[in-house]
């Protein structure tokens, strides 16, 4: 005879047996940062862990970085700059026609390694001075830190989290040179996988949230995208349009809703029902020293932080999209414009963000943009993993540095998910 033995469910780690127990979407980090900042800007505490950081019985790493926070800041917006004057707004004068010619604002595919190496040498130098603004000084702790971390950086390619709701670094644009070059970049003594959004995969996190899944659920297989676009980007750029051919692009691939205005977008994000898996802005967008950070769809209406947060006050974004700000003259994500947009959506609904760290050229933002969605558009693949794709191939097959000008913000493990 056979006898059936009571059983009360309790805790159910499947959800509803809709996955299986104890599964993790979540890759191990090899080296995880944490940035804290000190009172009256004095400063951060740093804090370490991970592989790169052997337990040793000693205890956890910590130590202190004792810059005042206006003057790191200051030094992060120099690295900024470099990237530019020696990238976007590099030029030069074609002796024939004397036309200028901005070649990486241009076109996307130089095809000229002599010229990406000329404009790469200083900026591997800027990256190599803000990393040790960052992780140099007298304070012994810091000093552990900072030499496991170049001990892990050079052995090989890591997975690292960055953690701060203050300290906004363009990470991907660090530079700690590998194994047998000297430790200044110099002529001939320099490469690209010295740059760590080249070879590391990197996200910057925040404060933790709670019940964060990096699947972008799925139920019926279709992806939806909210495009939220200014069609005068193509008419100020005629040479090349980058709006036109993101719509034509998503159209082929996804379920399609175009926002054109201010007021569509505020009834869509106040929307109880609102529909996007990814959520792209493709407008113009303006960070200035004496206004607030603001962009603007094709009613030129401007769109503030603050607006955001007023639409998403009651109720946060239901689906959790992955957010993607491909704005012209809207970088300077980190800062002011994170502070105004970037913030206001992770701390709102968004479950991730990419955003450029300068100026994106049209050209550029269109051909990065079709790259990244055709790839994420697969299910399963990760965003940390193309990301990190996307810039050895820019820089390695069409000779163009600027795949590490945009950060991921919260979420390398991202990805579409259907089962």
């Amino acid at each position: 005879m056979t006898r059936e033995l009571p059983a009360e469910v309790t805790i159910d780690h499947t959800d509803g047996l809709s996955r299986v127990a104890g599964a993790s979407y979540n890759r191990a980090r090899t080296i995880n940062l944490r940035f804290i900042e000190l009172p009256s800007g004095q400063g951060y505490l740093v804090q370490a862990w991970g592989t790169a950081f052997p337990e040793d019985g000693g205890g956890g790493y910590q130590g202190r970085l004792l810059r005042p926070v206006e003057d790191v800041n200051a030094s992060i917006d120099v690295l900024r700059k470099a990237w530019q004057s020696s990238v976007i707004e590099h030029k030069y004068a074609d002796p024939d026609t004397k036309r200028i010619h901005h070649p990486f604002a241009d076109g996307w595919n130089l095809a000229s390694r002599a010229l990406l190496d000329r404009v790469a040498l200083p900026l591997a130098r800027a990256g190599y001075n803000t990393f040790k603004l960052l992780f140099g000084g007298r304070d012994e702790g810091l000093q552990t830190i900072r030499a496991l971390l170049l001990a892990a950086l050079c052995r090989g390619a890591n997975v690292i989290s960055i953690e701060s709701d203050t300290l906004m670094v363009p990470w991907g644009m660090l530079y700690t040179a590998p194994v047998g070059e000297p430790a200044y970049p110099a002529e001939n003594s320099w490469s690209f996988d010295g740059f760590w959004g080249y070879r590391h995969v990197i996200e910057h996190t925040f404060t933790r949230i709670g019940d964060f899944d990096s699947r972008i659920h799925l139920d019926d297989r279709q992806v939806v995208v909210g495009l939220n676009m200014d069609h005068n980007v193509d008419q100020q750029y005629p040479r090349t349009p980058y709006i036109a051919p993101i719509i034509d692009f998503f159209t082929e691939r996804a379920k399609v809703v175009l926002r054109r205005n201010k007021n569509e977008l505020a009834d869509a994000f106040q929307d109880p029902l609102f529909p996007d898996h990814i959520t792209f802005f493709g407008c113009h967008g303006k960070v200035a020293a004496f206004e607030n950070p603001y962009l603007q769809l094709g009613d030129s209406e401007k769109i503030y932080g603050a607006d955001i947060l007023a639409w998403l006050a009651d109720a946060p974004l239901a689906t959790r999209p992955f957010v993607f700000v491909g704005a012209c003259q809207g970088g300077q994500v980190c800062s002011a414009f994170y502070s105004a947009f970037g913030k206001a959506l992770l701390n709102n609904g968004a479950r991730c963000l990419i955003g450029p760290q300068v100026d994106l050229p049209p050209a550029f933002a269109c051909e990065y943009s079709r790259r990244l969605f055709t790839d994420f558009l697969e299910p399963g693949a990760k965003l940390g993993d193309i990301v990190r794709s996307l810039a050895r191939t820019f820089v390695d097959e069409h000779s163009n540095p600027l795949g590490l000008m945009f950060s991921l913000y919260r979420g390398m493990d991202v990805h579409l998910w259907t089962q």
